[in-house]
C-alpha cells in the first residue's frame, strides 16, 4: 500500500510534464529562428578565457582569482568586437518578436513547463537510489548552510540575493552567452546545448560529497541546463535564461527555508 501511495505523486508528475511539453510545443516555445551555424566564429581567445574564468570560479586558485579571467575575457570581447559581444547578450535580430519585458516572460514560461519535469527526475532519482538501491541521500552543503541562517534575517536576505540574482547572472554569462556561442564553431545549436549542459552539470559536483547525491545532482542540473540552453538559443538574450535559472534557484531557497 505505501509503495502505491508513493507512485501516485509520479503519476501525476509524469502526466503534467507531459501537458506542459505538449502545451509548450503547440505555442512553439521550443522553435528556433535561427540558422543551425552562426555566421560569425566565437573567437578562441575569448573561450579560452571563458574556460579559465569557469575552473577558477569552480576550483579556487590561489595564484588566480576567479575575476581576474572574467575582467581579461570582458576587456578581449569589448575590444575585439563590441557589437558582437553585445549580440550574445541581446540579439535583437533573429526573432520577430523580442523585448526586456518578453524575454523575462519567455523565461519564466520555460521554468513553468520544466518545473514538474525538473521535479520528476530529482525526487525519482532519489526514491530509485534509496528504495531500490538502500543508499542514503545527503543533504547538499547549501541546505543545511541556509537552514543555520533562519535567524540572522540580513544576511539570509543578502545570500538569497547572491544565489537567486548574482549567481545565475554569472553562471549564464559563462556558460550560455560564452561558452554556448562558442561551441557553436563546432557544433549544431542543439549539439552546443548538449555539450555546455554536461559542463555546466559537471561543475556542480563540488556541492556534494557522496556518489549518490553527485549523481542526483549531475543528472537534476544537466536536465535544468538543458532549457537554460533552449531557452537562450530562442531568444540570443541572456535574460531569458537568467530567468529561469533565478526562478529555479529561488524556489529551491525558499522551499528549504519553508519546509
Amino acid at each position: 500500500m505505501e509503495n502505491i501511495d508513493v507512485i501516485y505523486p509520479f503519476i501525476f508528475l509524469v502526466l503534467l510534464s507531459i501537458l506542459s511539453h505538449w502545451v509548450a510545443y503547440k505555442r512553439q516555445l521550443f522553435n528556433f529562428y535561427k540558422i543551425s551555424y552562426q555566421e560569425k566564429p566565437y573567437p578562441w581567445i575569448a573561450g579560452i578565457f571563458t574556460i579559465l574564468a569557469i575552473l577558477c570560479y569552480l576550483l579556487p586558485f590561489p595564484p588566480i582569482s576567479w575575476y581576474i579571467p572574467l575582467a581579461l575575457l570582458l576587456v578581449y570581447l569589448g575590444i575585439k568586437d563590441r557589437n558582437y559581444f553585445l549580440s550574445t547578450i541581446k540579439d535583437n535580430q533573429t526573432l520577430p518578436r523580442t523585448s526586456v519585458l518578453w524575454d523575462i516572460a519567455i523565461g519564466g514560461a520555460f521554468f513553468i513547463v520544466s518545473l514538474p519535469l525538473l521535479s520528476l527526475v530529482q525526487n525519482g532519482l532519489e526514491w530509485i537510489l534509496s528504495e531500490i538501491f538502500k543508499f542514503e541521500i545527503p543533504k547538499q552543503h547549501f541546505i543545511d548552510f541556509i537552514k543555520n541562517l533562519k535567524n540572522d534575517k540580513p544576511f539570509l536576505i543578502v545570500f538569497f540575493f547572491f544565489v537567486s540574482v548574482l549567481v545565475p547572472i554569472y553562471e549564464e554569462f559563462l556558460y550560455r552567452a560564452n561558452l554556448q556561442t562558442w561551441l557553436k564553431n563546432y557544433f549544431s545549436p542543439f549539439g552546443a546545448i548538449l555539450v555546455s549542459s554536461f559542463f555546466f552539470a559537471i561543475s556542480h559536483y563540488l556541492t556534494i560529497q557522496s556518489f549518490q547525491g553527485k549523481l542526483i545532482v549531475i543528472i537534476s542540473t544537466f536536465a535544468a541546463s538543458i532549457y537554460l540552453g533552449l531557452a537562450y538559443e530562442r531568444q540570443r538574450s541572456l535574460l531569458a535564461p537568467i530567468t529561469i535559472h533565478a526562478l529555479i534557484n529561488g524556489t529551491t531557497f525558499l522551499q528549504v527555508l519553508l519546509f
